[in-house]
């Protein structure tokens, strides 16, 4: 299977290939997000079954592709499509769920061990919002151990992101093996770093503006959730480009191909 290497510009492509695909069904998108918003908060708030929610988070993203597709072609987005991750290759997407929750619970780990005592501390200088001569050198303290922590913790998370920012569409379309999968996301980001970060800045600008509503809400992921309608299709289209969605897999290695 080959993996495409695209130039900088088609980051910003991908935004507009998922806003087309928004505007083709726009209400049917905000109904598919609020409702999974509305399902994961309520069974997050049930011990365990949080964590079972993580699970099937791949099943569902291939769902919603299955969506993206059939709006290309000229058919109507409907709720069903979220169950196409059931009934195909349910065994992979499902293991690709473990190794994010088990991966994103390591990253969590490695920051509350590097840093647990300091980010509570500055969380509660934060609250306090008190400074006197006597605490002036253990806030700074902190505030240094708080964000080596946070900077180890993105550098141990932005491979496994990008390991599994492809890897729940390569198990559905192509019939890769999740460890497959993910070597062929990861390699599928890496070639293609220039579009990703035109990318990355659209959505983090995107992000940025709609954080006010999310912080007046007290909802901190409501942002992400906000601009989810949009930026899930923009993972389909990206998807595309890089790959072959009919492509059968094989046993040869990632392949580099020119720019598009």
């Amino acid at each position: 299977m080959e993996i495409r290497t695209v130039t900088a510009g088609r980051g910003w492509q991908w935004i507009k290939q998922g806003v087309a695909l928004f505007q083709k069904s726009p209400l049917q998108w905000l109904m598919f997000v609020s409702m999974l918003f509305v399902a994961i908060k309520v069974l997050l708030l049930i011990p365990l079954v949080g964590l079972l929610v993580m699970l099937v988070l791949p099943v569902l993203l291939v769902g919603m592709m299955e969506g993206c597709r059939a709006l290309e072609v000229g058919k109507p987005l409907s709720f069903g499509y979220l169950l196409s991750g059931f009934v195909r290759n349910t065994a992979a997407l499902l293991t690709l769920g473990g190794i994010s929750l088990a991966g994103n619970l390591l990253v969590v780990l490695v920051i509350s061990g590097i840093g647990g005592e300091a980010l509570t501390a500055v969380f509660k200088f934060m609250a306090q919002q008190k400074v006197t001569p006597e605490n002036v050198h253990e806030i700074s303290d902190a505030v240094s151990k708080a964000t080596a922590s946070v900077l180890i913790g993105w550098a141990l998370s932005i491979p496994l992101m990008m390991a599994l920012w492809f890897a729940p569409l390569l198990a559905y379309f192509n019939n890769l093996a999740p460890g497959r999968a993910m070597l062929y996301s990861l390699a599928a980001c890496w070639r293609n770093l220039s579009a990703f970060l035109v990318y990355g800045a659209v959505v983090f600008a995107a992000l940025m503006m709609v954080t006010p509503v999310a912080m007046a809400a007290r909802v901190l992921d409501l942002g992400v959730w906000l601009l989810a309608p949009v930026v899930i299709p923009t993972i389909y289209a990206a998807y595309k480009d890089i790959f072959d969605i009919d492509a059968v897999a094989s046993g040869t290695p990632p392949v580099e191909s020119g720019g598009v």
